[in-house]
């Protein structure tokens, strides 16, 4: 059969989901293909789906004459596409393709070292030097080519009207960081936002809405912390809403996880594979690292691994700890610790900050300016019919 097991798999794995082509597309490139047919298939199937172009067996083979395919049978694409493939498992062959394109790429080098060190005529400085170029290109890599410049009017002529999962307040694929002061109530006001979108309430006007497909990864609180925080919160927001929560939400809690790891990243695009959900409530982001976030450096695998799933069409919301030392107008400062990168990245950045005046109030702080225009609330109360109540 064409290809390594590893390469197979990969090409599987986006055939049966091509929206995973975006979780593997920075990782691994047609070059890293030991087979260039193979490696031709992968670089054509990324520039289907950046074409938004349909993706499965029949489009994939027809395409063949177009890519200049030789030597693999037609047949074989079924054969890629078995039951031993596993779509959520398509970062781990993409890891084990590159790794095999890096040890190939080191033996060739370490040839072309050997090579020269044996000829008494070559200039040591010389192999030195393109040694550690070729060492520098491999390390690297090579462009995937899956970017695609259209023209203006085709991008003008696309649709402008919102993608709304909750009117109003997030669209799909909008990430939102919540921070807040210790005790601030951050953490019950994210499972209002769960629970109540997930039963068809909107989480602050508390109008009617199309329920919410829900995924909770809680890397911190445990399940029987759930179960006493939103017990009640669940059977009233079932008794009012179109769903019942209980039931369409769905929750993995008290694990820790690394999402730079391939298999924990892995197990995560699993469950959005199960559960097909419109928001994913993940974190709080200081457990989703192995390590402190003390520096872009650390940040960056973090990103990357999160804007993965948020590629596979779902909004992300995520709780983060605020910053210990107060900013220019003498107030907390609430934007994440840690790393500069974090400010930049969400569309939406919310702190919570205790109101000096009130006791029951929050003030809703924007640590950073909104990418677009929501009706977040500026300032909510505790109490109510829910546990959190925007303030007019």
């Amino acid at each position: 059969m064409t290809g390594s097991p590893a390469e197979r798999n990969l090409i599987g794995a986006v055939i049966l989901d091509p929206r995973q082509f975006r979780s593997v597309r920075d990782l691994v490139s047609g070059a890293d293909f030991e087979n260039p047919n193979m490696g031709d298939v992968f670089a054509g199937i990324g520039d289907m789906v950046a074409r938004g172009l349909p993706v499965d067996h029949i489009t994939v083979v027809n395409q063949w004459p177009v890519w200049g395919i030789r030597g693999i049978e037609s047949n074989e694409v079924f054969e890629w596409t078995g039951a031993e493939v596993y779509t959520q498992a398509a970062t781990e062959y993409a890891h084990s393709v590159r790794d095999a394109s890096v040890r190939r790429g080191l033996k060739s080098i370490v040839g072309l070292v050997m090579t020269g060190v044996s000829d008494s005529g070559a200039s040591p400085l010389d192999i030195a030097a393109m040694a550690a170029t070729a060492l520098e290109g491999l390390r690297a890599g090579s462009t995937s080519g899956t970017l695609v410049a259209k023209p203006l009017a085709e991008i003008l002529a696309g649709e402008d009207a919102y993608d709304w999962i909750i009117p109003g307040l997030l669209e799909r694929q909008d990430r939102l960081v919540l921070t807040g002061a210790e005790g601030a109530g951050k953490t019950t006001w994210v499972r209002q936002m769960a629970v109540l979108s997930a039963a068809g309430i909107h989480p602050t006007t508390f109008a009617p809405i199309d329920p919410v497909n829900v995924l909770v990864v809680d890397a911190e609180n445990t399940e029987r912390q759930w179960r006493r925080a939103v017990r009640w919160m669940s059977s009233r927001a079932a008794e009012i809403g179109a769903a019942d929560p209980r039931l369409s939400m769905h929750i993995t809690a008290g694990k820790r996880i690394d999402v730079t790891r391939g298999s924990h990243l892995g197990e995560i695009h699993r469950l959005v594979d199960l559960h097909k959900p419109d928001v994913l409530f993940i974190g709080p982001l200081y457990k989703l690292v192995p390590k402190a976030i003390t520096n872009d450096d650390d940040a960056s695998p973090l990103i990357v691994a999160l804007d993965s799933l948020r590629e596979r069409g779902l909004a992300l919301i995520m709780e983060a700890h605020a910053g210990k030392a107060n900013g220019s107008d003498g107030e907390r400062n609430l934007a994440p610790r840690g790393s500069a990168a974090l400010m930049g990245w969400p569309e939406f950045g919310l702190g919570l900050r205790h109101n000096p005046d009130d006791p029951k109030l929050v003030d809703v702080v924007r640590w950073r300016g909104d990418r677009d225009e929501r009706d977040w609330p500026n300032r909510m109360y505790k109490g109510g019919d829910w546990p959190w109540t925007p303030a007019q």
